[in-house]
């Protein structure tokens, strides 16, 4: 009961969000009886109406459909929030394994990438190399990456004025470097493809 103080009630006691709740429902006895209710299911109703009209409306104003760039936006943070969910583990200890999230690792990198004038880090990915199993065990389904072998591969947009060949490997020595340093993480392997150029 203490949930509901505090909210506002109709004349016969009800709370309002109760009628709410069941406006898309046939009246109760109490509601085809009680002048409150029916006052409140009408104004309810009359709100709901508005509401769908409304909705449908936009929909169907193309102005009011998001753009591409926003779209990628709302995509960008989907992918985020899956990747949270991920691991890549640093070491093994007697307490237990230490481990960093896919999307802390991520951003590491991009942020590596982007302090090398002239690049700019767009989407980037982790996975771990499998090591030889035995051809009787399965594929691993364990959300956490083995920090012990890992490939990246990192997009990125260069300015028109660096040279491509140098760069890409001092930003091949800056990921490595960077997350090596942050995270004792080797990376066996860093791909690295050029999307775009952009002029300063």
């Amino acid at each position: 009961m203490a949930m509901n103080e505090g909210k506002p009630r109709l004349g016969c006691g009800r709370i309002i969000d109760d009628v709410w709740a069941s406006i898309d429902q046939p009246a109760t006895i109490h509601e085809r009886t009680c002048r409150d209710c029916q006052s409140a299911r009408a104004a309810l109703d009359h709100l709901e109406a508005v509401s769908r009209s409304m909705r449908e409306r936009d929909r169907s104003d193309a102005a009011l459909r998001p753009g591409s760039r926003v779209r990628e936006a709302i995509m960008m943070v989907a992918r985020a929030e899956i990747r949270r969910s991920r691991r890549v583990a640093l070491a093994t200890t007697p307490l237990g394994t230490i481990d960093i999230s896919e999307q802390a690792l991520n951003s590491l990198i991009r942020f590596a990438a982007s302090t090398l004038p002239g690049v700019r880090a767009r989407r980037c990915t982790v996975v771990s190399i499998p090591e030889p199993q035995p051809s009787s065990a399965g594929p691993s389904s364990s959300p956490v990456v083995d920090g012990r072998n890992v490939r990246i591969t990192l997009t990125v947009a260069l300015s028109s004025r660096v040279r491509i060949p140098a760069t890409m490997t001092l930003l091949r020595e800056r990921v490595g470097t960077v997350v090596r340093a942050q995270t004792a993480i080797t990376m066996e392997q860093i791909d690295i493809g050029v999307e775009d150029l952009y002029d300063v």
